[in-house]
């Protein structure tokens, strides 16, 4: 199975294909809400126009681009944490590319796990063992050996970074004798420590969401998709909010372990995985009929003989460039085009639009990891009376 586009939430890549053989040929393939840009990949394999635009308020179209001309077959630098919080908003490589989810906004591996995935970039990308060594590890680095090891490298790891990163004399035996005892608070003790926090501050959730920076924000105070701020985003909090504890006492050490608790889980490298996806794109070779284009869907030019493709954010699912996003004005552009339009949704206004396909698919969205089936459907504009 082909894996279409950057890896991206809410990426098409599963169903691309079949949408692909549902739409008519024509001049040229316009993907409104590109995305990841599969839906385009998907369109270009199928060589049925002659051309093809792919359009996002975000720059992951040109990112889409740049790959297909071989922008990043030699792409090898490691972003660190720092280097992402001052690249990521002028470089689409490094900002969706290093980023949590692909989200643009948070880094890609936590605080406690970011040595050890360099030493593993260090190890795989770059042939260099030193910084593995300095944990007191000779690995390959590949899955099996990390696996057949992984208590022994979990072990040494953590005593590392206990001594060289938090600086802290606990003794790994005693952290692990006591954390059942003094450290693990289940999930619900510490967001209700969260809200009664947020509470006595006076804040809304999206107020502390602001001064943070971070659209992870809204998963500290709700059930759904649960989180524990990470130390940097805790410490911050403590300053406007009376959060007592220091994030050490209250999740730290269990977030460190939980972190760790397996590395065979911990060997791959995310990064890795989206870059081989960037270098796979240059198979399809420069193409001058490729334009990329960044800007609202309104301001694309739509020509005779296009055939337009859309997938907005889901009503009641997302939103567009971090604001609300306006269903009935896009329902109403869509109706004012002269051209075939498909749109991908859930459900649309069944006295304008009819829907021609229901396709079944998996769902990832569960911070669980836990699969739901859903149907995609595909809708046109019904036909006036």
């Amino acid at each position: 199975m082909i894996n279409f586009g950057l890896p991206y939430q809410g990426s098409k890549s599963k169903v691309a294909a079949e949408l692909i053989r549902l739409l008519p040929p024509g001049n040229r393939f316009v993907d409104v809400f590109a995305g990841g840009c599969a839906m385009t990949h998907a369109a270009i394999l199928s060589g049925r126009w002659q051309s093809y635009l792919a359009n996002d308020v975000v720059d992951l179209p040109q990112l889409f681009k740049d790959a297909i001309d071989g922008k990043y077959n030699n792409e090898t630098r490691w972003i660190s944490r720092e280097d992402f919080a001052a690249q990521k908003d002028s470089d689409a490589y490094v900002r969706f590319v290093w980023s949590f989810g692909n989200n643009g906004n948070d880094y890609l591996y936590s605080r406690e796990v970011e040595p050890w995935k360099h030493a593993l970039h260090a190890l795989l990308v770059w042939k260099d063992p030193a910084p593995m060594r300095e944990f007191g590890i000779i690995t390959d680095g590949s899955r099996q050996d990390i696996i057949n090891h992984h208590a022994e490298y979990k072990e040494k790891y953590v005593r590392w970074y206990l001594q060289n990163v938090w600086k802290s004399s606990l003794e790994y035996d005693k952290l692990v004798a006591n954390l059942q005892g003094k450290i693990k608070r289940n999930e619900e003790e510490l967001r209700q420590y969260l809200l009664r926090a947020l509470k006595a501050s006076g804040l809304t959730q999206a107020e502390v969401q602001r001064r943070l920076g971070t659209q992870m924000a809204g998963h500290y105070f709700g059930k759904s998709q649960w989180a524990f701020p990470t130390k940097e985003y805790y410490e911050i909090m403590q300053t406007f909010m009376p959060l007592p504890e220091s994030y050490e006492s209250i999740y730290g050490l269990q977030s460190l372990l939980q972190s760790l608790q397996s590395l065979q889980r911990l060997q791959s490298l995310e990064r890795l995985q989206s870059l081989q996806s960037l270098e796979s794109l240059e198979r399809l070779e420069s193409l001058q009929s490729l334009e990329s284009r960044i800007g609202d869907y309104r301001g694309i030019e739509i020509r005779p003989g296009d055939v337009v493709y859309c997938d907005p954010p889901y009503k009641g699912k997302a939103n567009y460039n971090n604001s609300d996003f306006d269903h009935e004005a896009f329902y109403d552009w869509v109706e004012s085009l002269n051209v075939p339009v498909y749109i991908s949704e859930y459900s649309m206004p069944a006295d304008r639009f009819l829907c021609v396909k229901s396709i079944k698919t998996v769902s990832r969205m569960s911070s669980k990891g836990t699969e739901g089936v859903v149907w995609e459907k595909l809708f046109v504009k019904r036909p006036k009376k």
